[in-house]
């Protein structure tokens, strides 16, 4: 079915990748589509004409009716400060909707997905996020509802709310007090301070922190709804490695929807989530255990 839902889609200079994408999107035709698209670097040789061939693209494959609006930079912003401003004009003009990047190849069940949930969540300020990417599906299949409540705001793939984006703290507003009562709070508030201090090229840590720090709620599919095909690509920026979990297949969400009966976490799928989305971290957290310990 047609998605109702306006959809921001992010690309940059991959042209295979936003062709793959834009085929999902253009299957389920939203009424209005955002595109931003960052400029090329005048140090990488190519570049202008692969953002060149991503401009044609869009042009030649947005063929269905809706509102086009594009952002189309002559100058790299950067990962970190593009994606913020490009989702914060986004939600200047939306109060809702679904954002996705050129290597998020979604299943057509995530849009009608996000569009039910961003509808039936609407006027609850505490849910602030929709995640349709979910590593941990092999763990959370016997899950009886459709989607699961976390604290985890994964961005492969999601959507959410100008009310929600508002309170974006690109700058990590009271880090210093953020509280630490475990190994995992340590752990991500050292990744927090990595990317406030610029050595991060990361805007989604700067989302995370916003959400613990209000208190707020993320929605986790059950099942994996979203294929990155950006996983071990050498022109990404931070998924150039080979995590095989990563390169789940999407699956299909089932109709109708199942809400979980409480707004609660599952505390050994916030265990889960926490270790599947960090596999690669691992050593940097056995030294924090020993260094709790007293042994570093």
């Amino acid at each position: 079915m047609p998605s109702q839902v306006p959809v921001l889609f992010l690309v940059f200079n991959r042209p295979d990748h936003t062709r793959q994408s834009l085929a999902r999107i253009r299957q389920a035709k939203p009424p209005v589509l955002y595109v931003h698209c960052d400029g090329p670097r005048a140090d990488r040789k190519g570049e202008l004409e692969k953002v060149a061939k991503v401009q044609e693209i869009i042009a030649e494959m947005v063929d269905w009716d809706c509102r086009l609006h594009t952002f189309y930079r002559k100058e790299n912003k950067g990962l970190r400060n593009g994606v913020f401003e490009a989702i914060s004009w986004f939600f200047e003009h939306e109060p809702m909707g679904i954002i996705l990047e050129d290597d998020c190849l979604p299943d057509p069940s995530f849009f009608p997905f996000c569009a039910e949930l961003l509808e039936y969540y609407k006027d609850d300020p505490e849910i602030m996020h929709i995640g349709g990417s979910n590593l941990a599906e092999d763990f959370t299949q016997s899950y009886p509802a459709s989607y699961i409540f976390s604290k985890f705001s994964f961005v492969w793939g999601w959507a959410s709310w100008a009310r929600a984006w508002e309170r974006m703290s690109f700058e990590f507003s009271g880090l210093p007090d953020f509280p630490t009562p475990d190994l995992r709070a340590v752990y991500m508030k050292q990744k927090f301070e990595v990317t406030q201090q610029g050595r991060n090229n990361s805007w989604a840590y700067a989302w995370f922190y916003t959400i613990l720090n209000f208190n707020g709620w993320c929605i986790v599919s059950k099942t994996n709804l979203i294929q990155n095909t950006g996983v071990g690509d050498r022109n990404a920026t931070n998924t150039r490695g080979t995590n095989q979990d990563a390169k789940r297949p999407a699956g299909n969400m089932k109709f109708p929807l199942i809400h979980p009966e409480q707004k609660a976490l599952v505390p050994s799928f916030e265990k889960k989530f926490f270790y599947t989305s960090q596999k690669k971290r691992r050593r940097l957290l056995l030294w924090y255990l020993l260094t709790k310990i007293g042994l570093r």
